[in-house]
């Protein structure tokens, strides 16, 4: 039996593809590079917006109803039995905590029986698939130290697809982090929807001090981790980084808005300049920090004036990359309850303004390196253009140049172009007399 999987969403959920489609495999079934030679699709679906979940719903639409169709993730999470009174054919929803049962699943979707949801918030952190076998790639080692939310964020609809928090041991996150190095893995990447808030039960070890041990015991070039919460970062997390140079110098750090009194409306627990007070005393430490964030465009209430300091938040600190969107109510929240004044229109020109000005920056940030040399590591095979591959700098910048060298491996590139998105450069190869 053949089987393809779509991931919708963030690492998390591609992480869990990962394993999902391992323990397929272990079942004896075929992953199938397409859809049209699948007997199952699995659907690993996204909630945070509603744009997102309609986006999935007309995947699904496009299958014949032979096809076995289950949806996993935070939308069957959410909807759960509601999803089978959509308009499309869907056979199973698999909640985000219970992946782990998809063979049990299928043996009853092949049984004929009937339709069910299975949601129930009880994941454990047993080792469900050893890492290095649920990557398809051994370039990016995800690791996922801690899963749920606590924050309950006026917007967001993560507590109720994930679930509150629940924190790995650490003896469980260095035993894997040190296979997947011992596997070849060249960079390590730390999960978590609040990664920075991870901590030992009882006032144990908190988050630097895990990154310090990953630091000096993992044997990789880079660690990452993401995604960060601002409320949780500190100066002991500050200066762990700054001690260890295989933390790459690259913070994802959701702003959401610039304006302290619409970050309160959202629940947000930090201000404006409590934001800028932690990227500037992270630059001073580290001047080459790069950071990324997420901004929501549209919040309920935003004003000209609040959209206007978004936009100055983010001249100021010169983000190497975002990712924006406007604001989708969803179901649960608070602000789902909020009033929104805005019209559509208004809220289309303020985020087409802001990605304008974001390119701004991307573009003159990536124009200073013109001419110079930086390190890449390869990560893929360009999908376009034969013979070229796509890398990632330390700062996550996407690099494309054309080259032999293998998947995975670190290399020289000259800078010889840029754009707004990512950089063009030509692969500086080491004499063989070197």
């Amino acid at each position: 039996m053949n089987f393809f999987i779509k991931t919708f969403g963030c690492q998390m959920n591609v992480n869990d593809s990962e394993k999902i489609r391992q323990l397929l495999e272990n079942k004896g079934l075929t992953l199938c590079s397409s859809e049209a030679a699948a007997d199952i699709i699995i659907v690993n679906s996204c909630a945070v917006r509603e744009k997102a979940q309609e986006k999935i719903f007309s995947y699904i639409g496009q299958f014949p109803s032979a096809k076995k169709i289950i949806v996993a993730g935070c939308v069957a999470q959410v909807e759960k039995e509601a999803l089978f009174k959509k308009k499309v054919k869907i056979d199973y929803a698999i909640g985000t905590h219970q992946f782990y049962r998809i063979g049990e699943i299928l043996d009853k979707i092949v049984d004929g029986r009937r339709a069910e949801a299975a949601a129930a918030f009880n994941r454990q952190w047993q080792e469900l698939v050893p890492a290095v076998q649920a990557r398809s790639s051994r370039v990016s080692g995800y690791v996922s130290i801690m899963e749920g939310c606590d924050n309950f964020c006026s917007y967001c609809i993560v507590p109720f697809t994930r679930g509150r928090e629940k924190y790995r041991p650490m003896a469980a996150i260095l035993r894997e982090a040190e296979y997947l190095a011992g596997r070849g893995f060249k960079e390590i990447v730390l999960l978590g929807q609040n990664v920075n808030h991870w901590h030992e039960a009882n006032g144990g070890r908190t988050f630097p001090e895990l990154l310090r041990q990953l630091a000096r015991n993992v044997p990789v070039p880079w660690i990452r981790f993401i995604t960060s919460y601002p409320g949780y970062h500190d100066r002991e997390l500050l200066q762990v980084m700054a001690a260890n140079r295989n933390i790459a110098r690259h913070i994802h750090f959701p702003a959401q808005s610039g304006s302290t009194r619409i970050l309160k409306k959202m629940n947000r627990t930090y201000s404006r300049a409590q934001y800028l007070k932690i990227v500037r005393a992270f630059q001073a430490a580290m001047p080459e920090m790069r950071f990324s964030s997420d901004f929501i465009v549209g919040f309920p209430g935003e004003s000209d004036h609040d959209f206007n300091l978004t936009l100055s938040l983010i001249e100021q600190v010169e983000y190497e990359s975002i990712f924006s969107f406007i604001y989708s109510p969803r179901p649960g929240t608070k602000a789902a309850t909020y009033t929104r004044e805005l019209a559509p229109g208004a809220v289309k020109q303020r985020l087409y303004a802001l990605q304008e000005l974001q390119a701004r920056i991307q573009l003159k940030n990536n124009r200073r390196w013109l001419g110079k040399v930086i390190e890449v590591l390869i990560t893929e095979k360009h999908p376009k253009k034969t013979g070229e591959v796509i890398g990632r700098s330390e700062s996550y910048r996407v690099v494309n140049f054309a080259s032999r060298t293998a998947i995975g491996a670190f290399t020289r590139v000259k800078v010889t172009a840029v754009g707004p998105h990512s950089l063009r450069g030509e692969e500086i190869l080491k004499s063989a007399d070197a």
